[in-house]
């Protein structure tokens, strides 16, 4: 009992801090500079969303995980730590997800007009009561938001957005392009792993069935309406509106949305659940703490300040700082999540961002690419279709570079990768005609194809062939397998690796060359 209250003492004051900190400091920020002021016009799913997953890691990694190592374990290794640091987040994290779930509602406004053009006469609000009010359903306009999800892109999202202008009486006639919009959106999910020709067929009868959907549909069916702050839904209703107008539909747009439950249901039992998902957190944690073991050792080399020998975290930090070994493969590294934050910050979907996006952005497709804009085989290279795309080529990538940029040096290792990634690039869009591509995944399979090239040359030492074949063919033999399900770029995998195979040899022979003086 004596141990496990001094693992409280030491572990939960930390976590207490940093719960309480990022909530409120979060709601606070949002609130003052948001709500309150309007000085931050950033996609509300930035804040209710994205912030709240990823804020409480740095002040957990930061803070919390050192005050972890007192806790010891059967296995010695950091499995047992990361579990606590894991439940630590999602403890936070669901709080915050209810709390600003919680300020959206609470903190908006409900105003009651007599007709649409007196939303410009009073302040601004999220809600409206809209008295009296006519549709001009024959002058709508539809956009279609196609974007992939789930841990492998193995499901693909329809989210189609209806507009039609809200005029103020039957008799008002449409004159110029309407400033008022009411929008409705429907969703579907099919498999992203069957043909094309499917997926068409489907999205069509889906399509249909919306359209059936909006001619029945009643407008005046609904308790208030939610004008749509900025984020991607509002972004998406702009697109329609656009289609329909044929002219670019900027902020001044206002874009209302039917709420069918009463306004005074809007908060539910949100409240409640931000204490409620802490506390649970909370009892999970601290009756997990119960099992390891605990290091009296570890706590006073914390309490004198002493680092650990052996920081992972820090070791994985400075791997993106080019130096030793790890210099051109820390510089890749560097660019590819750069540009990821660059296209993140921009207003680009975080876990699947559609083709339109990253073709913006510069991804390889066959008509534009073979259409002049040649550049797209190397911009393609450093682009990513989400976080976890970007994560699991992080992983590949630096399992390659271990192997690869020791044994050729760092200019030599640029040259493969570069080569291997643009032609990854044209066997991409020679193989598929109308396939948007992003990602190193080209570059990275170059790397392993120059891997499996040398293991015919005596680039590796004859002992230890054996084991890295098992491990990289493995590794490559289920990712292409893998792509056969569909909705992977196998083409670009194909070509990076029989390339890098190729370029591989070629390098090392030259190197090889001149060593021995030919």
């Amino acid at each position: 009992m004596e141990t496990y209250i001094t693992k409280l003492k030491h572990i939960l004051p930390t976590f207490f801090i940093i719960a309480f900190s990022t909530i409120i400091g979060l709601l606070l920020f949002r609130w003052l500079f948001v709500i309150q002021f309007d000085i931050i016009d950033i996609k509300e799913e930035v804040w209710c969303l994205w912030l709240p997953m990823g804020l409480p890691w740095i002040p957990i990694l930061i803070w919390l995980r050192p005050r972890l190592r007192i806790l010891t374990f059967k296995k010695d290794n950091d499995n047992g730590r990361f579990f606590f640091q894991f439940l630590s987040a999602g403890t936070i994290i669901a709080s915050l997800l209810v709390s600003q779930n919680y300020l959206t509602t609470a903190s908006g406004k409900l105003k009651e007009l007599s007709t649409i053009s007196d939303i410009d006469k009073i302040e601004k609000a999220r809600y409206y009561k809209l008295k009296k009010f006519s549709v001009a359903p024959n002058y709508g306009g539809s956009f279609t938001d196609f974007r992939t999800s789930g841990k492998y892109n193995q499901d693909l999202n329809f989210d189609v957005y209806f507009v039609t202008p809200i005029l103020k009486d039957t008799s008002e006639t449409i004159t110029d392009i309407p400033k008022y919009w009411y929008g409705v959106k429907f969703k579907e999910q099919i498999s992203n792993k069957i043909s094309t020709e499917e997926k068409e067929r489907k999205y069509e009868a889906f399509y249909n069935e919306c359209i059936d959907k909006m001619n029945k549909y009643d407008f005046h069916s609904l308790d208030h309406f939610e004008r749509k702050p900025t984020s991607d839904d509002r972004q998406n209703f702009l697109k329609a509106i656009e289609a329909r107008t044929k002219q670019t539909a900027d902020e001044n747009f206002i874009i209302l949305e039917p709420i069918q439950e009463r306004f005074e249901d809007r908060n539910g039992n949100k409240f409640a659940w931000i204490f409620g998902s802490f506390g649970i957190g909370l009892a999970v944690f601290l009756f997990a703490l119960i099992w390891p073991g605990y290091s009296e050792t570890e706590r006073k080399r914390f309490l004198t300040g002493k680092k650990p020998k052996q920081d992972d975290l820090l070791d994985m930090l400075n791997y993106l700082v080019p130096k030793g070994d790890h210099f051109a493969t820390s510089i890749i590294l560097d660019l590819n999540i750069i540009v990821f934050l660059l296209m993140i910050f921009s207003g680009i979907h975080i876990i699947s961002p559609n083709g339109i996006e990253l073709l913006h952005w510069g991804a390889n497709r066959r008509l534009e690419t073979s259409g002049g804009e040649w550049w797209r085989l190397f911009t393609s290279m450093f682009l990513h279709g989400g976080i976890m795309h970007l994560l699991l080529n992080i992983y590949g990538l630096v399992i390659a570079a271990i192997f690869v940029e020791p044994l050729l040096g760092r200019k030599k290792y640029f040259i493969l990768y570069i080569l291997s990634g643009l032609c990854g690039s044209l066997a991409s869009i020679w193989w598929y005609p109308n396939t948007i591509s992003v990602g190193a995944s080209g570059a990275i399979f170059g790397l392993y194809g120059a891997i499996l090239g040398l293991l015919l040359t005596n680039a590796f030492p004859k002992e230890g062939k054996k084991s890295i074949f098992m491990m990289i063919g493995i590794y490559v033999g289920i990712n292409l397998l893998w792509g056969l399900t569909g909705g992977i770029d196998n083409a670009a995998h194909i070509g990076g690796l029989l390339s890098g195979a190729l370029i591989g040899i070629i390098l090392y022979k030259l190197d090889d060359g001149k060593k021995n003086g030919i």
